[in-house]
């Protein structure tokens, strides 16, 4: 029997993926977000999709679900903290923590699936990054989701809280400031691509579909202790041969021009995800099915 599930950010671009799994599954969902009516009306899933028109940057809460079940969270809500003002955003993103933790207390939730960043990991110094990596000088973004982590990790509330440091995330309506995304459009208008280290076996990325399955099932699966650790793709060709990939696909006339390595590129260890059940897509098949998102016009 499916456990049911709580989404927080169900409006986002992951969102999307999460909630069209989780009604193809037929489990029960309360899908969270500041416009979720609206949002829902436009995709058509069925009635086992609950919206919640709820903002949990919000002081309280005024909502918490039935008692008749035992819940788990998917939690993606989070500012982005691209306004430049990055004290606002870190207190956004604290009320956001908060309002999570008093939702499980009130609940009686004891299991979290949380959406981090490879961001919280500042600038590795090349080689594989994994669970055990150290942080070293992270962004505003970065401290705040790793801040993030650990509050929900230590609360008294929560037995189970698995973060996923995610690192770029591809599908239809990708984030614009996505690099392998900037490198599409620029294909689009066959504009000269420059980048470094060519020879790189690159797999900073996912395609949502795939990461939204990896969530639900870590929410249907027996909650294993805490855990916070990265996820990516399967390693296969070089950067070269991904950009050429691109190229080629898009029939883009763009010149490919190598830079001089300025500082050392960095892959994810998967070993971490893949003991909780995660199979890494190949990088290749990540980004031909992007390229399919930006091509098919029926979409």
């Amino acid at each position: 029997m499916n456990t049911p599930v709580i989404l927080t950010g169900a409006g986002s671009f992951l969102g999307k993926y999460v909630l069209k799994e989780l009604d193809a599954k037929g489990i029960d969902t309360f899908a969270v977000s500041r416009k979720a009516t609206t949002i829902l009306a436009r995709q058509g899933l069925s009635s086992r999709i609950k919206p919640v028109d709820l903002d949990l940057s919000a002081p309280e809460l005024d909502w918490s679900p039935p008692l008749n079940s035992q819940y788990r969270i998917i939690h993606l809500a989070f500012d982005r903290m691209a306004s430049g003002d990055s004290a606002h955003g870190a207190e956004i993103n604290n009320s956001i923590t908060r309002n999570i933790i008093n939702l499980c207390r009130n609940a009686n939730i004891s299991a979290i699936v949380n959406a981090s960043s490879t961001s919280v990991y500042g600038t590795p110094k090349g080689g594989l990054i994994s669970a055990e990596t150290a942080v070293q000088s992270p962004s505003d973004y970065g401290i705040a989701k790793l801040k993030a982590e650990q509050r929900l990790a230590k609360a008294a509330e929560v037995d189970s809280v698995l973060s996923v440091r995610l690192p770029a995330i591809l599908g239809r309506e990708a984030h614009p400031e996505n690099w392998l995304v900037r490198i599409a459009r620029a294909m689009q208008q066959h504009a000269e691509i420059a980048y470094q280290s060519p020879d790189f076996l690159f797999n900073n990325a996912v395609h949502g579909a795939s990461i939204g399955a990896f969530f639900i099932e870590l929410s249907q699966a027996a909650s294993p202790q805490s855990a916070a650790f990265p996820v990516g793709a399967a390693t296969g060709p070089t950067l070269r041969d991904l950009l050429m990939q691109m190229r080629d696909r898009l029939q883009s006339r763009s010149k490919l021009v190598v830079l001089p390595t300025t500082s050392a590129p960095f892959a994810i260890d998967n070993t971490a995800a893949e003991s909780l059940g995660y199979k890494a897509e190949p990088i290749e098949h990540v980004i031909d099915r992007y390229l399919n998102d930006l091509t098919d016009r029926s979409l």
